[in-house]
């Protein structure tokens, strides 16, 4: 008796359980959060807005491939234009642009001095100095006390403006001398140490 009835009471309790439970085309409500409060959306999954990327503090450096340079510029010195009415052959320009590019390069003004062969030669320097002799005088045979007087005209590569433009004079007496390096470079050294300070 009881499995002549089995489909029918299959088929009523399938009734039931989908009578009971329903079908229905969309999902549960979803919440999310838009930030101002909580919403529901039904139907969908609303996915979760991507993350803003973090800015850069204003004035960073660059660190990819073309980085902005922001530190000291180099600086590149033209030979040395003897300006004096009579010129000393026993002085050499060369000596003197010499230590000129060695006095300027110990100090922390410049990434670099390049001391230039000819005045129109191509440089990487962001400063021009052209000096001009004007004056040298010695008050021992032995030259180790002496005066040096030299124009300095420094002006930016790129723009031309003159950055400094004037007659230093320097003096020493009893003038350190370094090893192999002529008698010039006592008062020079003094020299350029004036220099320094202006171009700082």
């Amino acid at each position: 008796m009881l499995h002549r009835r089995l489909p029918y009471l299959l088929f009523a309790l399938y009734a039931l359980v989908t009578a009971g439970c329903g079908s229905s085309p969309t999902s549960a409500p979803v919440e999310t959060s838009t930030g101002i409060g909580t919403s529901a959306v039904i139907g969908s999954r609303t996915p979760a807005p991507a993350p803003t990327p973090a800015r850069a503090p204003a004035g960073a450096r660059a660190t990819a491939p073309g980085e902005i340079y922001d530190g000291p510029p180099a600086l590149a010195i033209a030979p040395v234009v003897d300006g004096r009415a009579s010129a000393s052959p026993e002085v050499s320009r060369w000596w003197i642009q010499k230590i000129m590019a060695e006095d300027l390069n110990r100090t922390d003004l410049f990434a670099g001095v390049i001391a230039l062969e000819h005045a129109s030669e191509a440089h990487e320097g962001g400063v021009l100095i052209q000096p001009a002799l004007t004056g040298l005088t010695w008050n021992r045979p032995d030259q180790r006390s002496g005066t040096i007087a030299m124009r300095i005209r420094a002006s930016d590569t790129e723009t031309g403006r003159v950055r400094l433009d004037r007659v230093y004079t320097a003096s020493c007496r009893d003038c350190a001398v370094p090893p192999g390096q002529p008698a010039v470079a006592g008062p020079l050294s003094v020299l350029m140490q004036d220099v320094a300070k202006d171009l700082r």
